[in-house]
């Protein structure tokens, strides 16, 4: 699995969407070096409590196979009762060969998205 820069007490600094079905992450590392995160394919994204100056924890991307219910519920923020319905989308996005990527934050946002593949850019880039 790709490695994404060392961005412990880094900065989430804004999340693109693409009609292609690609999201680019922008973040920053605690020196100040920018990169974009590219996902493609994605399936599905769910990021919240974005706010002014978001402190990331952690980036964790998760191989196919290592995909939970949990990582599951929380992409498509599903509700706790809805087990049967994240049991089939993990088999889903897993039959699909889809990765994880997860957001914990220090502080602000976190989130989870599922896709297909993943690249990062020095800077800031949107095209």
């Amino acid at each position: 699995m790709k490695i994404l820069p060392d961005l412990h007490d880094g900065f989430f600094d804004g999340v693109w969407l693409s009609a292609d079905k690609r999201a680019r992450f922008f973040v920053r590392s605690v020196a100040g070096e920018r990169s974009t995160i590219i996902l493609t394919d994605v399936e599905a994204l769910n990021i919240c409590g974005l706010r002014a100056g978001n402190i990331i924890f952690d980036l964790v991307l998760i191989a196919s196979d290592k995909l939970t219910v949990k990582n599951i519920e929380q992409a498509y923020d599903l509700k706790s009762g809805e087990v049967e319905k994240a049991q089939q989308l993990l088999a889903k996005a897993q039959a699909q060969g889809l990765s994880g990527l997860e957001i914990n934050p220090s502080y602000g946002a976190e989130g989870t998205a599922l896709f297909r593949a993943v690249a990062t850019l020095p800077e800031h880039v949107l095209a």
